[in-house]
């Protein structure tokens, strides 16, 4: 056996012997008259320590019992005339298979018997690796859920979303040139400057120079140029107080004229007036216009007076009875007045007195002269 499992030749010594065997075989299936014995249980039953030719075996089963006819088998070859011996080689290799057989189906049985075993065991395991992202990431559910998610792009009936925004044109020019051109408060250019790129709307612009700053609200229609054109020179500015103001901005006085007008320049203006005498001091914006005259009215807050007086008598303020003694608290505009106080038993006092911010008090004395 040694020398066969070594020779270079078994896989072609084995084909021929399983040819011849299996040859053999069905010429002798032909004349069995019981159910066939397997070949293999047959060759290992037998005695090793004798070897005893298939001649030999053949004339000893027909002389046991009767020849019976053999049973017709479809799709067999046709029975051989007479089976040929078959050689101690091939005998020899069909009991090496039978055994080396027997011992895979000995090794088998228990391994069978455990295979449903390890088929449930890798279902599970199976099972396990596929449903891990789940039992160790309790957030999948929430991140493979379906949810809805918008549409990219603009949203449908909506004209102006799909259409690039409408633009038009602005040419600004002014008198004198070389203002600076703000539009929206961002600088754009100096005058004269014509702009391609200005979105459709209303639109703030401004004109500043030396001689003083325009600001006009302009209105660009799409695919068309709205012009400006403005003269950049000074306004005249008409104040209105009771009482005399001093005029002045960053530090600088103005005088009013007769008419109580100054000349400045256009554009925003913060003014200080101011009186000290009275103690008046107000800050005011104003915004002029080129060649226009713009008004700014006072009427400051009114203070308060109490006249007070040795008897009883009659308070008078600019030839107006106002009450009798003590008047507390009465309200008066600020600048000067005449206040004049008459007792019952004859006699008065006059007095010219300016009101301040401040509250005013004046008291009279009947007893001396």
């Amino acid at each position: 056996m040694a020398s066969n499992d070594g020779s270079p030749d078994r896989p072609a010594n084995l084909i021929a012997a399983a040819h011849t065997a299996a040859s053999w075989a069905r010429a002798r299936r032909t004349t069995w008259t019981d159910p066939p014995v397997s070949p293999v249980n047959v060759v290992a039953t037998e005695p090793r320590v004798k070897r005893t030719s298939p001649a030999a075996i053949v004339p000893a089963r027909e002389a046991a019992a009767p020849p019976v006819p053999p049973a017709p088998v479809a799709n067999l070859p046709p029975p051989l005339a007479s089976a040929p011996p078959v050689p101690v080689a091939i005998r020899r290799t069909v009991a090496s298979l039978a055994a080396r057989t027997a011992k895979l189906v000995a090794i088998g049985a228990p391994v069978m018997r455990w295979l449903p075993r390890v088929a449930v065991a890798a279902a599970l395991l199976a099972g396990g690796v596929a449903s891990r992202q789940y039992v160790w990431n309790p957030w999948n559910m929430a991140t493979t859920s379906k949810t809805p998610v918008a549409p990219i792009g603009p949203a449908p009936g909506n004209p102006a979303a799909t259409a690039h925004k409408a633009r038009g044109g602005l040419r600004v020019k002014s008198t004198p040139p070389g203002a600076r051109v703000f539009v929206d408060g961002k600088m754009r250019g100096v005058t004269p400057v014509t702009l391609a790129d200005v979105n459709v709307g209303r639109h703030t612009i401004e004109l500043k120079s030396d001689a003083g700053t325009v600001q006009r609200a302009v209105t660009v229609a799409a695919d068309q140029t709205a012009e400006l054109d403005e003269s950049i020179f000074s306004g005249w500015l008409a104040v209105y107080a009771p009482f005399d103001l001093v005029v002045t901005e960053g530090g600088r006085a103005f005088r009013l004229d007769d008419r109580n007008q100054l000349l400045l320049s256009p554009g925003q203006h913060e003014l200080h007036l101011t009186n000290r005498t009275l103690g008046y001091d107000v800050v005011r914006q104003v915004e002029l216009k080129p060649g226009e005259t713009t008004t700014l009215s006072l009427k400051p807050p009114p203070s308060t007076m109490t006249v007070t007086a040795s008897e009883a008598a009659e308070v008078w303020v600019d030839r107006a009875r106002v009450g009798q003694t003590p008047l507390t608290d009465h309200p008066a505009e600020l600048g000067s007045h005449e206040i004049v106080v008459r007792r019952a038993a004859g006699g008065e006092r006059r007095s010219t007195v300016t009101v301040t911010v401040r509250p005013f008090t004046l008291n009279v004395d009947f007893s001396k002269p």
